[in-house]
């Protein structure tokens, strides 16, 4: 007499073997050796490129520039303040100050003071030249 089983874990089991012998018949079928085709194929001669600018770091000699360099290079590019438009010194002041108290910029008192110096001498103005607040 044939016993039949209901357990679900035998079943299942027997399910996963006939499917995992199945598809070990099908794969070892296909020719070995053959590469696949890529999906796209690509022209190489339709490939173009191009060269970017190379702008070289624009740092201003000046009084303290060192103390630029380290400070103020570890948050902005080389750059970045000879894009800015003239400022008178208090300008500088607060704009230096902004940087310590509210981004958390670590200069110290003494650093900001030569900063400003520095900035006044590459970026300054007279008052009357600019606005007293930087455009937003």
């Amino acid at each position: 007499m044939i016993r039949s089983t209901s357990n679900p874990r035998i079943i299942f089991s027997i399910t996963i073997l006939v499917i995992l012998t199945v598809s070990i018949a099908v794969y070892s079928q296909q020719p070995s050796g053959s590469a696949s085709k890529p999906a796209v194929q690509t022209d190489v001669s339709q490939v173009q490129s191009i060269v970017l600018p190379e702008y070289p770091a624009e740092i201003a000699e000046g009084p303290h520039v060192n103390t630029y360099r380290r400070d103020c290079l570890l948050c902005h590019t080389s750059r970045y303040v000879s894009m800015q438009p003239r400022f008178p010194k208090t300008v500088w002041q607060n704009e230096v100050k902004k940087m310590v108290e509210a981004y958390g910029a670590p200069i110290s008192e003494a650093d900001q003071s030569l900063i400003v110096e520095y900035l006044v001498v590459v970026k300054g103005a007279a008052p009357s030249d600019t606005p007293s607040v930087p455009p937003k």
